[in-house]
């Protein structure tokens, strides 16, 4: 077998597979977790030994401009979101990663992940102590072993290359799609990314659609749902919409 002529400092890009859980009660919207990392085999030969990466973590931490990034398909000019968690839990590093649905491209990645039943992960690191293994391959199929690498960045991608990863969830409240659906179909928008942009308005200002007429006399008060009867209650944001496309035609 040719061995592969990996130096210290040399970049390396691995695969974790996530799927779609309904998991993670009280999380907010684009909330996802899983593990980033495993000391199985992956498809390429790789082995990331246990703790491999802790080092590093801790160095640089998950915030700052030295922080440990999350990516978009290793595009390090495509920044998806901020880390919450990476830690080192039994065997694998587990990640918790919040998305930032108010890019375009990272909420198209989040609705491509929902249809699909979920991504995948995968970890970027430059190498720094590692070993290869001569010969015919080990009883996991391993040659290149790594022990310690500086981790750059974890991404969402497409295709894994370490099938044996296990994830957990992508959080989504379907009840914001149905709305953004909705005003579609009602013909309050004319596409869905101004049904999303009409709906994080709405979600932002949902106080504004809350009952505040007084309770009657001896009935029990309940807060009304904020997009209760949502259809009359948009009737001035469609009828102002309509205004403002007039006023660009002209």
């Amino acid at each position: 077998m040719t061995k592969l002529h990996w130096k210290p400092g040399d970049r390396i890009e691995l695969d974790m597979p996530f799927i779609v859980n309904d998991a993670g009660a009280g999380l907010p919207e684009g909330y996802i977790a899983g593990t980033a990392s495993t000391p199985a085999t992956d498809l390429y030969g790789h082995k990331v030994l246990k703790g491999a990466f802790d080092r590093s973590i801790v160095n640089k931490g998950l915030s700052g401009p030295r922080g440990v990034k999350l990516l978009a398909s290793h595009n390090w000019e495509k920044p998806a979101g901020v880390i919450k968690s990476l830690k080192t839990i039994g065997e694998d590093l587990k990640i918790e990663a919040q998305l930032n649905l108010n890019v375009s491209y990272v909420r198209d990645m989040h609705e491509v992940a929902k249809q699909n039943g979920g991504l995948n992960f995968s970890v970027g690191f430059t190498l720094e102590e590692f070993s290869f293994v001569d010969g015919d391959k080990s009883q996991d199929g391993e040659y290149l072993i790594i022990k310690q690498g500086d981790l750059m960045e974890v991404s969402i991608v497409v295709f894994p290359a370490q099938l044996e990863a296990t994830m957990d969830f992508i959080k989504s409240h379907e009840t914001m799609s149905e709305l953004e659906k909705a005003l579609v179909a009602k013909e309050f928008c004319q596409s869905r990314n101004e049904a999303q942009r009409l709906g994080r308005y709405l979600k932002a200002n949902e106080h504004l659609f809350l009952d505040r007429s007084p309770p009657l006399a001896g009935a029990v008060s309940q807060p009304a749902h904020p997009l209760k009867d949502v259809v009359p209650q948009l009737k001035a944001c469609s009828d102002q919409i309509a205004r403002v496309k007039a006023v660009l035609r002209t």
